[in-house]
This record gives C-alpha cells, sequence and structure tokens, in this order.
C-alpha cells in the first residue's frame, strides 16, 4: 500500500509582500508532466460541482472542497457519496484543528479506479495528492496553500485549486469519522489527512536520476533535508552527483528547529526526524515521508509511506513539526495524537 506524490505544476514570482509578479510561466518539465493529474479541473466545473467550507472556532486554517465528479459517481455518487463527503470533510477539519490560515485553502477532490503502474498485484494504491500550484514566494518554490498563508492573499493570476486530492474507489474503505477502521478495511478518513499533509507542502522536489530540483530553487520541505543528524549538512547544498546518493542514502532528516524539538518529545526520541529513503529509490515514497521502520506506529507514522491507513483523527507532534518549520501558524494548544508523559 503506498501512496503517489504530485508535484506543483506552476511557478510565478510572487515576492513575499505579495504583490504579484508581471511574469507567469507554466513549467513545462517532464517530471511533472509524469506525475500531474491526467485531468485538472475546469473552472466552470469547479463553479458548478459541490462545494463545502470547512471551518472551527479554534482558530484553525478554513478550507473550501470542491466535489468534482460527474454526477452519479466518486464523491457526488447516489448511494455512497454523502458518506465519503463527510468523510473527507473529517479529515479537512483534523487540519483545520492544528494550523492556521487567513487565506481559505482550496481543494478539489475526485474519486475514480486508479492503476499504481507498478504491475504489483500485492499493492493498491490509496489515493495521490498533491499542491496544485507552486508559486516563487521568498527564493523558494512553495504550494500554493502556504503561500498564501506567507504573502496574506490569494494571487489574483491563481488557478481555482490549491490542492488536488484523487481517491481510488476500489478500495475498501472504512468511513468512520474517528479514522479508525474495521480490521478488514482501510481508514478513509486517516488516509486522506495523510494526503492532504502533501498538498499542504509535505513533499520534496528532487530529481532522484540528476540529483536536481524540480524548479531549481527548493521548496520549503526541501530546505530542511539533512544527510546524517550529527550536524547541519543539507542535502540542497550538495553537488548533484552527491544528492543522487543522499536520496537513497537511508541516512537523511528533517533538520528543523520545530521539528527537532518534536522529535525529541516524541516516543521515538531522535536528534532530528529520521525520513525515508531506501535503497533503490521508490517514486512517490522515498524522501517525502518520515521513516518506515522508525515511525511505524499509529501515534507518530501519519506520513510514513505504506500501511498507515488506520488510525485516528489526529495529527502527530512530528507532522505538525515539520508544517511548522515550512512556514505554518500552529493553533495553540492543539490537541494531537498522544506522546507519553
Amino acid at each position: 500500500i503506498r501512496d503517489k506524490l504530485v508535484t506543483g505544476v506552476q511557478t510565478c514570482a510572487l515576492p513575499i509582500s505579495g504583490n504579484a509578479g508581471t511574469m507567469c510561466q507554466r513549467l513545462d518539465a517532464a517530471q511533472i508532466e509524469a506525475v500531474r493529474f491526467d485531468r485538472h479541473v475546469s473552472r466552470t466545473m469547479a463553479v458548478s460541482s459541490p462545494h463545502a467550507v470547512i471551518g472551527n472556532t479554534t482558530g484553525g486554517a478554513t478550507f473550501e472542497v470542491t466535489y468534482a465528479d460527474p454526477q452519479g459517481s466518486g464523491f457526488n455518487d447516489g448511494a455512497q457519496g454523502e458518506t465519503r463527503r463527510r468523510a473527507l470533510e473529517a479529515a479537512v477539519l483534523a487540519w483545520t484543528k492544528v494550523i492556521q490560515g487567513t487565506v481559505t485553502i482550496k481543494v478539489t477532490a475526485v474519486m475514480e479506479t486508479q492503476d499504481d503502474g507498478d504491475g504489483d498485484s500485492s499493492t493498491s494504491l490509496l489515493a495521490s495528492a498533491g499542491a496544485s500550484e507552486m508559486w516563487l514566494v521568498d527564493g523558494k518554490a512553495v504550494p500554493s496553500a502556504l503561500a498564501w498563508q506567507l504573502t496574506g492573499q490569494r494571487n489574483k493570476d491563481a488557478g481555482d485549486s490549491d490542492i488536488e486530492v484523487n481517491v481510488n474507489s476500489e478500495i475498501n474503505w472504512d468511513y468512520a469519522a474517528n479514522g479508525v477502521a474495521a480490521r478488514d478495511k482501510t481508514s478513509f478518513v486517516y488516509t486522506l489527512i495523510h494526503e492532504i499533509g502533501h498538498g499542504l507542502g509535505f513533499l520534496d522536489t528532487f530529481d532522484s536520476e540528476t540529483g536536481e530540483l524540480l524548479n531549481g530553487i527548493p521548496s520549503p520541505y526541501d530546505s530542511f533535508i539533512n544527510r546524517g543528524s550529527g550536524s547541519t549538512n543539507l542535502v540542497k547544498d550538495h553537488p548533484l552527483n552527491t544528492v543522487i546518493g543522499d536520496l537513497t542514502s537511508d541516512d537523511l532528516f528533517f533538520n528543523g528547529p520545530a521539528a527537532i524539538d518534536a522529535s525529541k518529545r516524541s516516543i521515538k526520541p531522535m536528534p532530528m526526524v529520521k525520513l525515508y529513503a531506501p535503497d533503490p529509490y521508490e517514486p512517490g515514497s522515498s524522501v517525502a515521508h518520515v521513516d518506515q521502520k522508525t515511525y511505524s506506529d499509529l501515534k507518530t507514522g501519519l506520513m510514513t509511506p505504506a500501511d498507515f491507513g488506520a488510525g485516528s483523527d489526529k495529527i502527530d507532534i512530528l507532522t505538525l513539526g515539520i508544517m511548522k518549520d515550512m512556514g505554518y501558524k500552529l493553533v495553540p494548544n492543539a490537541v494531537t495524537a498522544r506522546v507519553p508523559q
């Protein structure tokens, strides 16, 4: 069981002041085309599709979800559509309880049959999600959901979606709102909390074959990827041939101050948060997740690459530490997955 990463498809000049630059160029890089969704929601479809606005009273971020499936299928299915929509909204609600935001984050969701394309019948693609667009903010390639929080406004040239979510309709889902699943099922809510995390920016943009950054500049997540945990040794500063080895070293860590603090307080205390970097490289799993063997339990394992499909409706402190380091403000005293007292 694995998820696949979708990177952003657009970058524009947008200073931290929030004033839009004059140039906006769509990227044509092959690696983007290989992972982007087969279809993007048109402006007309976005307007006509069912919507839901999810927020809470704790000062957290507000999300707007557009259900873009055709009437009668997926999230708009006559029999299960309402149950599926309520489950996705429960996943979104989990994020509104822990991250703050002044600009509404727009999510587009579809649910359809998916093939992971790996030819392995023992694995199934649960869902895929990622940033719809990447924007240049203070020298970093920033997913739009985060870019608007940093600049305080949505750019006038932005698309109608910040995060795109595509869920496999063939999975034996458990739609329980608390994120816990029956033994023979997979938790829809816990899985979608995970996927939304990728859309918010829990993603790297390194090319495993060349060592190059997708946009030539790091994303907020890229900026803290470290080789080893003993001292600062950022991968983004390494020569390209060294980066290729870093990505399969089983020795990558997230070196952000909030993540380090969370790591030391977690049920698996380490100097830094260990990332998943197996050899051989696993597209869609490597680097953009915390380490599977280290964090396989349900109290720290939300952002592991596999077997995360049944847990809770709460987000662990490692994930939140990484989100804070990337630039999100957190809700004070947010309720997170339990840690030892």
